[in-house]
């Protein structure tokens, strides 16, 4: 039987950055905190032989992987690795706008065939051990239309699912970018709360325009969860509060040297396999807001580009002992 998990508070799926390795680097300050992967299309899941930096899961549980695709059969196999790899949820993405991604159906276009997505969510559910979920936008277009959020409800809880994070702001497929799509439309939280008055027994996460954390327990409490971005990813430390400050932890994590040396001894045996960008670009932001914080990113790009793994781990442990009262 899968577990009861609290998704009070989640880290969204991001193209790029929500790798193995920053998801590392979180679960090494939140232990509580739900993780998504990046999205990864169901075809180059089954089918590449070079999917494990997007995919592995070294025990970051609890964690979602996140999907896009819209055929069935494939669906139902990406739903078996991923309870392969231990993941306790699989995420059905139907809020990406991207060209690529409508190209390959799926996405947010998948909005506009309610009855697809139902059968797409069905073919996921393999056993009782994995949650299914998906992750939608409010609306198509630039007019809020409520009904039309509503019927897509509808249709899609008729699968069995229980848990669907909302990004509370409309999909424009024609004329805007990814960025555009996270920013321009406008929000509106109204939508998810009263999808909720109608569907009590649903879990409703929400997601947009949460670029604070203060921001964040104060939707926390309205809704039956949050789930930020950006936020994390332009300062990964923000996490260090998340255990007490959402799921009643008993203290705060102190990053410290230890951090840094945790993470990179996760990152080391990887040297090789994967870009240097990739296994250093959680920490590439940690410079963020404070002070000669410049030097540091100026040193760390130096070094970067000679891979010297070696002075890059004495620079980032200089950063943390010398910025710790910051940054704590």
């Amino acid at each position: 039987m899968k577990d009861v998990l609290e998704r009070k508070f989640c880290v969204a799926p991001m193209m790029g950055y929500t790798t193995p390795y920053a998801r590392n680097l979180y679960r090494i300050m939140s232990k509580k905190a739900f993780l998504f992967s990046e999205m990864i299309a169901t075809k180059t899941l089954i089918h590449s032989k070079n999917t494990h930096s997007i995919i592995a899961n070294d025990n970051q549980n609890p964690i979602a992987m996140q999907v896009g695709g819209s055929d069935y059969h494939d669906l139902k196999k990406c739903s078996n690795i991923a309870y392969e790899l231990n993941y306790n949820e699989i995420n059905l993405n139907v809020g990406c706008p991207s060209k690529a991604v409508q190209k390959g159906s799926f996405g947010a276009c998948l909005m506009q065939d309610k009855n697809l997505v139902k059968n797409c969510l069905s073919a996921m559910h393999i056993n009782k051990n994995i949650e299914v979920s998906i992750k939608c936008r409010i609306g198509i277009g630039r007019n809020f239309n409520y009904d039309y959020f509503e019927e897509f409800i509808d249709e899609i809880l008729k699968s069995g699912i229980k848990i669907v994070y909302v990004h509370a702001r409309n999909a424009i497929l024609n004329g805007f970018s990814p960025k555009d799509n996270r920013n321009i439309p406008p929000l509106n939280y109204g939508f998810v709360s009263k999808i909720k008055q109608k569907y009590p027994d649903i879990n409703f996460i929400l997601n947009g325009g949460i670029d604070t954390i203060q921001k964040a327990i104060d939707l926390s409490k309205i809704y039956d969860g949050i789930m930020v971005g950006r936020l994390i990813q332009n300062n990964p430390f923000c996490l260090k509060n998340i255990d007490t400050l959402f799921f009643n932890g008993q203290s705060s994590y102190k990053v410290s040297e230890d951090t840094i040396i945790e993470y990179f001894n996760y990152i080391k045996p990887k040297i090789g396999t994967d870009s240097i960008y990739r296994l250093l670009s959680p920490l590439l932001n940690i410079f963020f807001g404070v002070a000669n914080g410049k030097k540091f990113k100026i040193d760390i790009h130096t070094n970067m580009k000679s891979n010297n793994f070696a002075k890059l781990e004495e620079i980032f442990l200089s950063f943390v002992k010398e910025k710790s009262l910051l940054i704590n």
